[in-house]
């Protein structure tokens, strides 16, 4: 999932909450879910965040900084000219 996805979603959860026609019943059922669709949406901000750091110090360091890369992602791998995060190639 993108993150104009989970905004697309986030959206819909808004248009739900203020929904009059739902019973107090159907709203607080929504609520649940929103709560939880809210801190899933969350999470993925965070990990996205931490991907944009770690291609922003490859892109400062090279890969003479591949340490920092390493603790901040947790896997990283070498292949041929692109270190690999993430299943995502960053160019070197």
């Amino acid at each position: 999932m993108t993150l104009l996805e989970l905004q697309d979603i986030l959206g819909e959860r808004i248009s739900i909450a203020i929904d009059k026609t739902l019973t107090m019943e159907e709203r607080q059922r929504e609520t649940e879910l929103s709560q939880t669709i809210s801190s899933l949406a969350k999470q993925m901000i965070n990990n996205a965040d931490i991907v944009l750091r770690t291609d922003k110090l490859i892109a400062q360091h090279g890969y003479q900084r591949p340490d920092i890369t390493g603790r901040l992602v947790g896997k990283r791998q070498l292949e041929g000219n692109k270190l690999v995060c993430f299943g995502l190639g960053l160019s070197s």
